[in-house]
């Protein structure tokens, strides 16, 4: 088999692997490099008219924007949070449950993360969880290696679910739908699917964490595994309600309410004495603490200036009033739903291609409930001007080299997708995809979650890795005669997983714990656990393939 134009079609994410990892670029200098490599490509071998390249442009810029006001929105009410002293209220109102630290690491690391995840994303729970953890006494590198390994199960949802809304975008296209499936039920079917593994794999996450603590810190599983059905409880409360609401209302909900849904769950439970172990655990004398564990922040102290105390229903009132909005616009049984996507901003068709794109401003989450919440918060928490005006500062900052590697990832990737010709000429990804299934073939499933895994290894964020991944997954699946939705579910998942290991988030949480340095030591603790997720993730697909009733248990339908 020519592997020559396969290989020559994938250089523009090969390019950009190469500089990330090779070279340690971040993504808002890498991105653009790949989608030069991929507009040079296309249009010197592919044969692709100027015009076709613009129209895709275009559609990759519209597409971008629908994501990065998502982000802006989560980011900012985090910002604001942070400024108001409502974050510091939050936490405040968890940490003094128990002082047994395997307990304090289900409530902080597993399910407050989540919390993170599911309202803000792109790196926060790490880089928010591991101070608050350094701060109650956790040795610095443990908080940070916990805080990445637990920031998972909730990532395929992160941001009111981001990595599926946003990163599958450019399989609007793309993908061929029954007559009576809608673009937006497509997605909804993959997160279910999604959810389905979460629910399976997630679940064991908890005892993961506690065990790789209680290892770490006196060479042991035995004392993680002591606490082995409390820890499985707090996956549980977690991953079932992510789960269901998945199944009931899509991809935006299910991280964000499941853990509003879990973690009071789990403190009631767990203030009423059920499950709790009969002695605490700590870590040993800090005087035996190996040097590697601290750096230039020393455990117990706050990486953060001190913030006003606020009262724990005032600090979370600005997140339940996000949930309830999320849901109550999202209800198909409401007119909200078709009200706020009535208004289009976009083209069906740019310069005669065929190629067009359009976002619904006012379905966004970015805008309601998000932009509308930020405009309360400062009036709810009594606010400065000066600290209004400081968070909206940060969170430009923070989306500014967000913006550029996101426009870049779809636009290069929709370049590659319509780079394709009315002669019968197949795109880039597309023969990437033909030679993917002449190699994997129905093993596909247990790659395509490596894929995921490795695509934001690179990039830095399960959305980008779905956005460059997701049409090739879908192509490859196709190609293979697999069902579509399931190796989309299996990217979203491995995706999730190479959180634990990405450059990115690694340096993000090591910077706040004062280790900056360690990031090599980090990844190899955690490259073990979350390759693993990733593959049984895809074993499990092909056993439900193989030797199970697979179109009911993950409802493909007819993709």
């Amino acid at each position: 088999m020519d592997l020559f134009m396969p290989l020559l079609a994938i250089l523009p994410i090969i390019v950009v692997g190469v500089l990330m990892v090779g070279f340690m670029w971040p993504s808002a200098r890498a991105m653009p490099v790949g989608l030069l490599f991929a507009a040079v490509t296309a249009f010197a071998v592919w044969e692709v008219p100027f015009g076709q390249l613009l129209a895709a442009s275009l559609a990759g810029i519209i597409n971008a924007l629908d994501i990065l006001l998502i982000v802006f929105g989560a980011i900012l009410i985090l910002q604001l949070m942070r400024k108001s002293g409502g974050m510091d209220g939050i936490s405040g109102s968890m940490a003094s449950i128990s002082n047994d630290r395997r307990v304090q690491v289900l409530i902080i690391a597993w399910l407050f993360g989540s919390f993170l995840e599911g309202a803000a994303g792109f790196g926060t729970p790490a880089a928010v969880a591991a101070p608050l953890l350094m701060g109650m006494g956790f040795p610095p590198l443990i908080a940070a290696i916990i805080t990445l390994v637990a920031n998972s199960a909730a990532v395929s949802f992160g941001a009111v679910g981001v990595p599926i809304r946003g990163g599958f975008e450019a399989l609007r296209d793309v993908v061929t739908l029954p007559d009576t499936m809608t673009f937006s039920h497509f997605l909804h079917d993959i997160a279910i699917q999604t959810g389905i593994l979460h629910l399976v794999l997630g679940t064991f996450m908890p005892l993961v964490l506690v065990c790789l603590m209680t290892k770490m810190a006196e060479g042991s599983f035995k004392k993680g595994r002591e606490i082995w059905l409390l820890a499985l409880f707090a996956g549980a409360v977690f991953t079932i309600p992510q789960m269901l609401i998945a199944v009931f209302f899509g991809p935006e909900l299910p991280a964000l309410l499941g853990a509003l849904i879990g973690l009071p769950i789990f403190l009631f439970v767990i203030s009423k004495g059920f499950l709790m172990p009969r002695e605490d655990w700590d870590f040993p004398e800090r005087s035996s603490w190996p040097s590697h564990w601290e750096g230039k922040i020393k455990a117990g102290t706050r990486s953060q200036d001190d913030s006003p105390v606020m009262k724990g229903w005032l600090a979370w009132l600005p997140y339940i009033i996000v949930g309830l909005l999320l849901l109550v616009t999202r209800l198909e049984q409401l007119p909200f739903s078709d009200w706020l996507q009535q208004w289009e901003v976009g083209r069906e068709d740019f310069f005669g291609t065929g190629i067009g794109a359009s976002i619904s401003p006012l379905y966004n989450p970015g805008v309601i409930p998000f932009a509308l919440i930020a405009v309360i918060i400062p009036l709810v928490h009594k606010m400065g001007w000066k600290d209004v005006l400081d968070a909206g500062k940060q969170t430009f900052s923070m989306v500014g080299s967000a913006t550029v590697a996101l426009v870049s990832a779809l636009v290069m990737v929709y370049i590659m997708m319509n780079s394709g010709g009315t002669d019968g000429r197949e795109s880039m990804l597309m023969v990437v995809a033909q030679a993917a299934s002449d190699v994997a073939g129905a093993q596909w499933y247990f790659l395509a979650p490596l894929v995921g895994t490795l695509g934001t290894f690179i990039s830095g964020s399960n959305t980008v890795s779905n956005i460059m991944f997701g049409v090739l997954q879908h192509d490859t699946a196709f190609q293979s005669g697999l069902p579509v939705t399931p190796v989309l579910a299996l990217q979203a998942v491995g995706g999730a997983a190479g959180n634990m290991i990405c450059v990115h988030n690694v340096v993000a949480v090591l910077t706040t714990v004062g280790l900056l340095g360690k990031e090599g030591l980090v990844i190899r603790k955690n490259v073990i656990i979350g390759v693993t997720y990733s593959l049984l993730a895809g074993i499990f697909i092909w056993v439900a393939a193989n030797f199970f009733w697979f179109d009911k248990l993950l409802i493909i339908g007819e993709i």
